[in-house]
């Protein structure tokens, strides 16, 4: 019995196809657009970050504070990174803010701020250079 079931183990292992290195991540992470969502509306903002050489710049840390509800009372915090073709999508925004919301982009030692109005361009993109 126990060489039927060490038969049947090697079987199996010999049978599993074994994927290339890297082949379906870098396919999955070529598509993919990184994203956050606030789950509050239907607006969105799409940020670009390049360097000075109009380079996209991976990893650049995206935060904002959305102030929502009745005056404003409410806050969320989001924070994220851009992904290797330098954009985030920010989405599910507010139609409609009290305060103004500013978004922070920060690379290294250089950082640029944006602001956001849903009720000018609820579809908003921004096109951000770090110097």
């Amino acid at each position: 019995m126990r060489s039927l079931s060490l038969t049947f183990l090697i079987m199996a292992t010999l049978l599993v196809p074994f994927p290339q290195p890297g082949s379906a991540q870098t396919a999955a992470t070529a598509t993919a657009q990184a994203e956050i969502s606030a789950d509050l509306g239907s607006c969105s903002a799409l940020i670009t970050v390049t360097g000075v050489d109009l380079k996209p710049i991976y990893g650049a840390k995206i935060t904002t504070r959305v102030r929502y509800g009745l005056m404003g009372l409410k806050k969320l915090d989001l924070e994220a990174f851009t992904g290797g073709n330098g954009q985030i999508k920010v989405t599910n925004l507010p139609e409609a803010l009290k305060k103004p919301m500013y978004i922070y982009i920060n690379k290294d030692d250089k950082q640029e701020i944006v602001e956001f109005k849903p009720n000018v361009h609820c579809r908003a993109t921004f096109n951000v250079q770090l110097r």
